[in-house]
């Protein structure tokens, strides 16, 4: 599932393409993706809008219209956006004579005299495009974004002690502890921070706080600057996918477990377990 980074890079590139553009048209047939409203009101309330603001918020994106509605984008596991520079204003859904495979959703929209079509592409639909005249829940009980709100490092270890049950690692992809923070974040930052995964959220003291803070920021950062690349290094991730392979730290083989359902790599000579 794209996590924190991926979908800031989405959304920066989104502002890139439409921001203070006028949406001329849009199409989509796909009920599911659209849910609650039907296709047809979709595109109804959204022609004819100026998209004001794109913001992001975890692994959530939303524009914000001119009348103030608001277009909520979550690309679940396989979703992404593609943008094509020509559009056919006669037929919105085939701009240049043709559609994208797997394509769920598309929006030609003007902007500085040039038309353009941002189209959704999912081929397991399980994204949303959720279009509302108020924040949605899964927008307002996100916890601090990382990268928006930065993290306060006295907050989140009050949330961790109060998780005595949880690993850390999962405590730290619980959403309304932090916005946006996935599998593979989590593994690279606790990495960085020489956490055991495995560790009781409630057991890590402020310094331990302190350092993962500073992992995820770290992870975070490299992950944005990977993307930016015109070519992308394609595995910037030093611990995530390296089961076996010597750690880059301390060259203690990696192990990979399952933690919480999800696959954990993690290295048993340097990342302290802490109960």
């Amino acid at each position: 599932m794209p996590e924190l980074p991926e979908v800031e890079h989405v959304r920066r590139r989104l502002a890139t393409w439409a921001r203070r553009a006028r949406i001329v048209s849009a199409a989509t047939t796909d009920a599911r993706i659209v849910r609650p409203l039907a296709p047809r009101t979709f595109v109804t309330r959204l022609e004819g809008r100026t998209i004001a603001d794109i913001a992001r918020r975890g692994k959530w994106i939303r524009c914000l219209l001119d009348d103030d509605q608001r277009l909520f984008i979550h690309l679940g596991m396989t979703g992404w956006i593609e943008r094509e520079a020509s559009a056919d204003r006669s037929n919105p859904h085939a701009a240049a004579g043709h559609h994208l495979r797997f394509e769920r959703a598309r929006i030609v929209v003007a902007r500085r005299g040039k038309e353009s079509a941002i189209v959704y592409v999912d081929p397991r639909r399980w994204g949303r495009l959720v279009l509302a005249r108020e924040d949605i829940p899964s927008w307002t009980t996100l916890g601090p974004d990382p990268l928006a709100d930065g993290i306060d490092v006295s907050l989140l270890a009050g949330k961790l002690a109060r998780r005595p049950r949880t690993s850390i690692k999962e405590a730290l992809m619980d959403q309304k502890v932090l916005a946006g923070v996935g599998n593979i974040q989590a593994i690279e930052a606790l990495w960085r921070a020489r956490v055991d995964p495995r560790s009781r959220a409630s057991a890590i003291d402020r310094t331990g706080v302190g350092a993962i803070a500073r992992g995820l920021r770290w992870t975070i950062d490299r992950t944005l600057a990977d993307l930016s690349r015109a070519r992308p290094d394609g595995d910037p991730f030093l611990v995530y996918g390296h089961k076996g392979e010597p750690c880059p730290r301390c060259r203690t083989p990696l192990r990979r477990i399952e933690l919480g359902g999800r696959t954990t790599t993690f290295c048993p000579g340097c990342q302290i377990l802490k109960r």
